[in-house]
This record gives C-alpha cells, structure tokens and sequence, in this order.
C-alpha cells in the first residue's frame, strides 16, 4: 500500500461544501478514531490543538516552574509526512413529490513533501423524503 509503516499524518477539519449545517469537526474525530484504531498511522497536532502544543512547551521551558531535566525539549516535535483533507458536498433534486439530496464524501492524502496526492477516495450517500 500506499503508507509504509506507521506515518505521521497532520488530519484537517473536514470542510462543509454544503447548504446546510454538519458537525464537520465530529465527522474529522471519526475518521481519526478509526485510522488511530486500525494502527495505520499516527497523529501529528492538528491547526487547533498546535497552540496548546506550543503554549504547554513554553510553560514548561519559560516559567522555571519544572525541573531541567523533565521538561519537554523544544525542538522534538515529529512533522506530519501526509495530509488528510475532506469535503462534503451536496446536489439537491426536487420534484413535486419528493426531495432527492446526493451527498458526496471526498477524501485525499497529501505528501507534504512533494504535494503529490498518494490517495483519494469518494462516497455518495442519498437521502430522500417524500412532501
């Protein structure tokens, strides 16, 4: 496969390309729960967790409240070698008698290195209601 080992991937929010409300951020969290489950890969700090991460490492090494030689050193963080972005997005068909809404679930990773695509995959979930 594409992933050798288990590689550091950096997970964004998936984006709402859609008219209507999605907890997107709750779609991102599974897709994180299931890949860090499976063992296929692990987990650099995302855009929201990276300035607690830096906020805690300047506590730790600034405040001279910790010991030496049990802070976090500066420096050490692991790079993210691919991205996972998404979408969600949506077609909406009308009739008189029904209201026909395709949803398109889109998935890619990225090397950061050479910004190449080494995968994408896409899902399509149809949701009807009558009038």
């Amino acid at each position: 496969g594409t992933l050798q080992g288990r590689p550091v991937v950096q997970v964004y929010d998936v984006k709402n390309k859609t008219s209507e409300y999605i907890d997107t951020r709750e779609i991102t969290t599974s897709i994180k729960t299931q890949l860090m489950k499976s063992g296929a890969a692990r987990f650099a700090s995302d855009d929201n967790q990276m300035q607690n991460q830096v906020d805690q490492l300047k506590l730790q090494n600034q405040s001279g409240l910790y010991k030496k030689n049990t802070v976090a050193k500066i420096g050490s963080m692991i790079a993210a070698k691919y991205r996972l972005e998404g979408s969600i997005s949506s077609i909406v068909k009308r009739s008189s008698d029904y209201k026909d809404v395709f949803y398109k679930f889109s998935l890619q990773l990225i090397d950061v290195e050479s910004g190449l695509a080494e995968w994408m995959d896409e899902k399509e979930i149809r949701k009807t209601t009558e009038r």
